[in-house]
């Protein structure tokens, strides 16, 4: 199984926490570094993979949270485990 940790504590921008992801899950170069297309890469991640999302308590980050959730729902090979309790279901 990838395991991929996400810490979004440097994150200060919406297009640097998308750069950021597009090189912790190696997306291709169409990436569009915007939700729905972060959707669609999660969604078809073809390997067991585990994500550890830490420090998204910024208030743009919510809907990344929202993404993530939904993608795990979409995709048995999409595991995701939030650091906040309240946020795992």
């Amino acid at each position: 199984m990838k395991k991929i940790i996400l810490d979004f504590s440097q994150s200060t921008s919406k297009e640097g926490m998308h750069k950021d992801l597009a090189e912790k899950f190696s997306f291709p170069s169409y990436y569009g570094a915007n939700l729905d297309a972060l959707y669609d890469m999660l969604t078809e991640i073809s390997e067991p993979t585990c994500v550890g999302i830490f420090n998204y308590d910024r208030k743009y980050l919510k809907s990344v949270v929202e993404v993530f959730k939904d993608a795990e729902n979409e995709n048995q090979n999409l595991t995701v485990i939030f650091s906040e309790l309240k946020d795992n279901g």
